[in-house]
C-alpha cells in the first residue's frame, strides 16, 4: 500500500517538473521572439531614418546643383548680352566716325572755290580745243570712291565713250565738274547710262540716287 503512494508521488513530481520545464521553455521562446521583434523594429526604424537622411542629402545636392546651374546660365547670358552690346556699340561708333568723316570731307570739298570743276578741268579745256565737242543727255547714279575728296579727281563709268576720255558733267541746275572715264558700265538694262563717283555728286549738289545729267566730251 505504501509503495503505491510512493509511486503516485513520483508520478506527480514528474508531471510537475515537466510542466515547469515546458513553462520555462515557453517563457524563453517568448522572450527570444520578443527580442527578435524589437531588434527588427529597431533595424527597420534605423533603415527608415537612413533612407530619410539619404533622401534629404540627395534633395540638398540636387537643389545645390540646380542653383549652381542657374547661376552659371545667368553669368553666361550676361556675358553674351555684354558682348552683343559691345559689338553694337563698336558698329555704331564706326558708323558715326564714317558719317563725321564724310561730313568733314563734303564740307571741305564744297568750301574749296579755287577749282570747282576738279583736277581734270584743265585737261578738258585743252582737249576741247583740239576736237569737236559733243553733248549727250542721260540718266546717272552714284558709286563710292575714295578719290575726289582731297585731290579733286572725279570719275565716271559709261559705255558712251572710250575709257580715258575727259568729260564735263552738267546738271539741270547748270552745276558742272570735269571727270575721267575709268571703266565701262555694267549692263543694267539701259536704264542708267552713267555712274558718277560720290565726291563728284557732292560737288554737283546731288542727293537723289538717280538723276539727269548732260555729258560733254
Amino acid at each position: 500500500m505504501f509503495s503505491k503512494y510512493l509511486l503516485l508521488l513520483v508520478v506527480c513530481l514528474g508531471l510537475f517538473t515537466s510542466s515547469s520545464s515546458n513553462a520555462a521553455i515557453n517563457y524563453a521562446v517568448n522572450q527570444t521572439v520578443s527580442k527578435s521583434k524589437k531588434t527588427k523594429a529597431t533595424t527597420s526604424s534605423a533603415s527608415k531614418k537612413s533612407k530619410k537622411s539619404k533622401s534629404k542629402r540627395s534633395s540638398k545636392s540636387k537643389k545645390s546643383k540646380s542653383t549652381a546651374r542657374i547661376v552659371k546660365d545667368s553669368v553666361q547670358l550676361k556675358q553674351e548680352r555684354d558682348s552683343k552690346t559691345a559689338s553694337l556699340q563698336m558698329i555704331n561708333d564706326n558708323q558715326m566716325k564714317t558719317k563725321v568723316q564724310d561730313s568733314i570731307r563734303k564740307t571741305s570739298l564744297l568750301s574749296d572755290n579755287n577749282n570747282k570743276e576738279g583736277y581734270y578741268a584743265s585737261m578738258f579745256s585743252n582737249q576741247s580745243k583740239s576736237t569737236t565737242i559733243q553733248t549727250l543727255e542721260g540718266t546717272a547714279s552714284i558709286f563710292k570712291s575714295l578719290s575726289g575728296w582731297d585731290d579733286g579727281k572725279f570719275y565716271i563709268l559709261t559705255n558712251q565713250m572710250p575709257i580715258g576720255t575727259i568729260v564735263r558733267i552738267t546738271t539741270p541746275e547748270l552745276k558742272s565738274i570735269c571727270a575721267k572715264v575709268i571703266n565701262s558700265l555694267p549692263d543694267v538694262g539701259g536704264a542708267i547710262q552713267y555712274r558718277l563717283s560720290d565726291a563728284a555728286a557732292t560737288i554737283l549738289g546731288i542727293s537723289n540716287k538717280i538723276f539727269k545729267v548732260s555729258v560733254t566730251y
